[in-house]
């Protein structure tokens, strides 16, 4: 048995050790604790870093799913009404039923730009390339059949400037506020002019201080530009009619300016907004990271920081006004209709190949994304990803990271469960939220963060719930009942950490043991011993108890933990009964195989105690230390020098309420403990009746003792051991009772001081 020092020693320690939050946990069911604290942090510290990879590769698939994501945003921003600035003059099929087919011979076009011009629009941006000389005009024709035929042919009745339809629609476009079409290539095959390409285009940059080279570093590239004629761009400005569709062939962003060999472009939305607004400046304004915004006039116009804008198409295909080409040239249109409106000249007509994809309609004019650009330049409807977009979205991953490995891997189903729901919720909260005032920051990586963390973690923590159970049940079927290891597999959470409980708990030992042992060799002894305490584990484990261990001949166990155990002092004290009504059917048995009958006493005490794994670094031990372990022990050894089968003491007999009947032993200075202490043996109520005069007597006698009247207890006791004289208790106190007559204490409080072993 530990000596009261080592006990006191080891009680300090394990306290100290749960202070720290050190939980000393058992051999097998504390490797597998560390492990699945291993795995759950080792699963989210992956899973950022997968993310994090993720996020800055842009794997096609998950690209294709942020766009996704995008589209499903893109609603918000379409309760906007469209502006009436933009419309669009449409080279339909009305239009090629009356004028023929497109292209159409350049005098048509150059008709188109007068009557526009006639109808006082604002701009004209032609959606078209005019990039190859007219071959109908009758110059070419001739030239043509001279050096293919060898036929020299003359028109007559035409006038003098009707010779060459490209002339003729430079003289209209230099009469006119028109933007001609050009196309960045990529393809490093387009043949670059001389010149600029851009007149009347002056650049004001707004750098931030840090700054330290120019913008034309952020902006997107070109190999080179496909301008129109030089006779064309001559007598109008140029501007670029590219569009960049993502991955899946839709367009959701279009380049607002493109550098190409040196030069800077702007689009044919942002360019047609500048004739219409008479202003040739544009503010560029930038930071370390890329551009910000263009101003051009009073409108400020935000940016990606490679120079491009997400288009908020507030609609599908014809949510801006269509008015067919043929009737501007038949003078059909209400001069109204189109004055001081800019207007886009392109095609609808399917034949003629300018159709796109976007988000909300797979079948949209290109034409009319350049008036939704410049519906979003007016209106400041822009859709922008910030600059700081990357850095958010990476401490977005981690912080998501961080949340689901603590929630997921440590709490309950209920709370893991609500918070992802909630954390979800609220980055959809937000996403939607900015997007609508123009800022798109896709969830997707986030969520995918949350999702991936939850998933793995909830299928690690259902494997490792199973694999524990199955080490629990293992475990602990040979130490508590059955249902005790239902309830224990049902719990989470490390059942094993130290913690201090009340307890019940009992120490049983052969009387005699040595004397047995002489008589029988040392196999008949193990077998003796194995038939011996099996039934005896029975008892506890058949009330809910749990087994601490065997010391030889002695067994130790304990009621209430590692579970609550409702009545555990009565199931103690039941359990020692049950123990001495077994043994009393065994002897019969041992009598006949081994030549011997066994006796056993009991001690039970109920108090507090510190239980939990105890031990070394590699083998420990579930058990339980503390003052009470010790008076339990010391009870036990008690019950030979009263010559009783069990020995409670008062705090056991007072929790079992009227479960048994009591007789008072004594009460007792026990080494070791600064309090006296009372002790009872218990029974059941059928042999208090049998037994009620004698233990009447037996009440008087011990008042008589406790009050000190020795002489007047001496003779109730001798006479009770007189009628009574195989009861060793009466016995002890008749001898006591002589010799505390005889000399008297000093000071008699009823207790005796009596050092047990």
């Amino acid at each position: 048995m530990l000596s009261p020092k080592r006990v006191k020693s080891g009680l300090k320690k394990a306290r100290n050790r749960a202070a720290t939050g050190i939980k000393v946990t058992s051999h097998i069911i504390g490797d597998v604790t560390r492990a699945s604290r291993f795995q759950i942090v080792l699963v989210g510290l992956s899973a950022t870093v997968l993310m994090t990879v993720l996020y800055v590769i842009a794997p096609p698939i998950l690209t294709r799913l942020d766009l996704k994501v995008y589209d499903m945003l893109l609603p918000l921003r379409a309760s906007t009404a469209p502006s009436p600035v933009p419309v669009i003059i449409d080279i339909d099929e009305k239009t090629m039923e009356e004028y023929g087919q497109f292209p159409w011979p350049r005098y048509l076009v150059a008709d188109l730009v007068r009557m526009l011009t006639r109808y006082q629009v604002a701009s004209v941006g032609f959606d078209i390339m005019f990039a190859e000389n007219d071959n109908s005009s009758p110059e070419e024709m001739r030239s043509y059949l001279k050096r293919d035929k060898n036929f020299d042919v003359t028109f007559g009745g035409l006038p003098e400037n009707f010779y060459d339809y490209d002339k003729l629609l430079g003289e209209a476009l230099g009469e006119s506020p028109a933007v001609l079409g050009a196309y960045a290539r990529y393809d490093d095959h387009s043949k670059e002019e001389s010149g600029d390409a851009s007149p009347g285009v002056n650049i004001i940059e707004i750098a931030a201080p840090e700054v330290k080279s120019s913008y034309k570093r952020f902006l997107n590239g070109a190999d080179g530009v496909l301008f129109p004629l030089p006779e064309l761009r001559a007598r109008a400005p140029v501007a670029l009619i590219n569009v960049a569709p993502d991955a899946d062939g839709i367009v959701r962003r279009v380049p607002i300016l493109i550098m190409a060999k040196d030069r800077l472009y702007p689009s044919l939305a942002l360019r047609s907004l500048m004739v219409g607004l008479g202003v040739r400046n544009i503010t560029m304004r930038y930071g370390e990271d890329g551009m910000e915004s263009i101003k051009i006039g009073s409108y400020n116009i935000s940016v990606s920081p490679d120079g491009t804008m997400h288009v908020p198409f507030i609609g599908p295909s014809h949510t801006y006004e269509y008015i067919s080409a043929a009737d501007v040239l038949s003078a059909r249109v209400d001069p109204g209709q189109l004055a001081g409106r800019v207007a886009f000249v392109g095609t609808s007509a399917a034949g003629l190949m300018d159709i796109r994809a976007m988000p909300f309609d797979s079948v949209y004019p290109g034409v009319e994304i350049h008036a939704a650009v410049l519906d979003a330049m007016i209106a400041g409807n822009e859709i922008t990803i910030p600059i700081f977009t990357p850095g958010l979205q990476v401490l977005g991953i981690v912080i998501a990271a961080i949340i689901c490995t603590v929630v997921f891997g440590f709490a309950k189903p209920r709370i893991y469960i609500s918070t992802a729901v909630a954390l979800v919720a609220i980055l959809v909260f937000l996403s939607r939220r900015y997007f609508a005032r123009g800022i798109f920051i896709s969830p997707l990586y986030i969520i995918m963060t949350i999702a991936i963390i939850g998933a793995i973690l909830t299928f690690l923590r259902f494997w490792q719930e199973e694999k524990q159970k199955t080490v629990l049940r293992n475990a602990f079927s040979k130490y508590v009942s059955p249902e005790i290891v239902k309830r224990i597999t049902k719990l989470r959470g490390d059942l094993f950490a130290g913690e201090e409980r009340e307890l019940s708990i009992i120490f049983t030992d052969i009387r005699g043991f040595t004397s047995i042992s002489e008589k029988l060799s040392p196999i008949q002894m193990v077998s003796l011993l194995n038939r011996y305490f099996t039934p005896m584990t029975a008892v506890v484990l058949e009330r809910e108890g749990t087994l601490d261990k065997f010391i030889g001949d002695a067994l130790m166990a304990f009621w209430n933990a590692p579970l609550d155990v409702p009545g555990h002092p009565a199931l103690a004290v039941g359990s020692a009964v049950a123990m001495q009504e077994k043994l009393s059917a065994m002897n019969e048995e041992f009598e006949e195989e081994y030549g011997v009958t066994i006796r056993i006493g009991a001690g039970i005490h109920t108090g507090p105690a510190y239980v939990g794994n105890m031990g070394s670094a590699d083998r420990v031990n579930y058990t339980l230390i503390g003052d009470s372990v010790n008076l339990a022990s010391r009870l036990e050894g008690l019950c030979p020098k009263y010559g009783v089968k069990v020995v409670v003491s008062e705090n056991t007999m007072a929790a079992c309420g009227n479960e048994f009947s009591w007789q008072f032993i004594d009460t007792i200075s026990v080494k070791g403990k600064t309090q006296p202490v009372s002790i009872y043996t218990p029974m059941s109520h059928e042999d208090e009746l049998a037994r009620i005069d004698e233990l009447a007597r037996w009440k008087t006698a011990s008042e008589l003792y406790i009050a000190g009247d020795f002489g007047a207890c001496e003779t109730a006791f001798a006479s009770l051991y007189s009628d009574f004289p195989d009861n060793k208790l009466y016995s002890i106190y008749n001898e006591r009772a002589t010799q505390l007559r005889e000399t008297p204490p000093e000071n008699w409080d009823g207790v005796w001081v009596f050092t047990s072993k």
